[in-house]
């Protein structure tokens, strides 16, 4: 009967590995649910059928806490399993607009996380003035055709640095880190902001739809609606911005005591199911599938 984290995805197991070691919650390596336990998953949509089938096998004993990081437009939206999964649990987000994306699929999002990584107080030489990683599309493309002969500049279109340490690596040797937006109207892609803050790198980010968004980081990043423009004047001199570890205290102040109310409300209620004799399906949500909707699914290896 106790909190753990999962992480269903590799870019995301340093988010799991900092909030282990800040809240005492276990990370589980080796997925096998006991009754009353609750799971803070990362990364849900990558591995959606497979908790699904596992929460209906056990029952509903337990429960999870699914900490979406999709946008809007993304494909994972459009996968039956990562919406019953969400109606059928509890949902937190780390942005505003897709809580009403979701609201329009009668899934509610009951409160917010941060993406927050560990802080290397190390210096480097900045080998790199502009690095970028993500996935192409033509404006990211034909930005780095823009800039490639004006900077040194790495753009890793191939995702070859996805790993937690190999990221790590690279950005510490980057002085600016581009956040250029994949989807229009879109949220702010904070994961991205974030780890590159906290290796030491500055932001040059284009606005994103999330107003609030927009305002909040203004302090920490360079917004622009011109990279190619905004890189000129960073180079020739702008003036610093406020540092990760005052986005983290910020970030935590307007975030975290409501985030840790909810997890401790969901703890409880699976905790009060303890005293019922007879197996129930009922977790926070009503189930929205049956188990024969589902593929089946091993004993699983989750983080690595």
């Amino acid at each position: 009967m106790s909190i753990k984290i999962i992480s269903c995805h590799p870019i995301f197991n340093e988010n799991a590995l900092v909030m282990s070691q800040k809240y005492k919650w276990e990370i589980e390596k080796d997925f096998d649910p006991k009754p009353n336990d609750l799971y803070l998953v990362f990364g849900a949509h990558e591995m959606s059928h497979q908790l699904l089938e596992v929460q209906y096998r056990k029952n509903s004993s337990f429960g999870y806490i699914i900490l979406n990081s999709e946008q809007i437009h993304s494909q994972f939206f459009k996968n039956k399993y990562y919406l019953q999964l969400m109606k059928r649990n509890i949902v937190c987000d780390y942005n505003t607009i897709t809580p009403d994306w979701l609201k329009q699929h009668d899934i509610k999002v009951f409160s917010y996380f941060y993406f927050e990584f560990m802080k290397f107080n190390i210096e480097t030489n900045r080998d790199y003035d502009v690095v970028f990683v993500g996935t192409p599309n033509p404006k990211r493309t034909a930005l780095y055709e823009k800039i490639k002969d004006k900077y040194n500049v790495l753009f890793d279109f191939e995702w070859k640095h996805k790993a937690s340490d190999a990221l790590t690596t690279l950005y510490h040797k980057a002085k600016v880190v581009i956040n250029m937006p994949y989807y229009e109207d879109n949220a702010l892609e904070t994961h991205r902001i974030n780890k590159a803050l906290a290796c030491g790198c500055q932001v040059v980010s284009l606005k994103s739809s999330d107003e609030d968004a927009n305002q909040f980081y203004d302090d920490y990043i360079y917004f622009c609606d011109d990279i190619e423009e905004c890189l000129e004047k960073y180079f020739k001199g702008l003036p610093p911005k406020k540092t990760y570890e005052e986005l983290i205290k910020a970030l935590s102040q307007k975030t975290a005591p409501h985030f840790l109310f909810v997890i401790q409300q969901v703890h409880k209620r699976l905790l009060s199911l303890s005293n019922i004799d007879e197996p129930t399906t009922e977790v926070v949500c009503e189930p929205t599938a049956t188990t024969a909707d589902l593929p089946s699914c091993k004993k699983t290896e989750i983080i690595d």
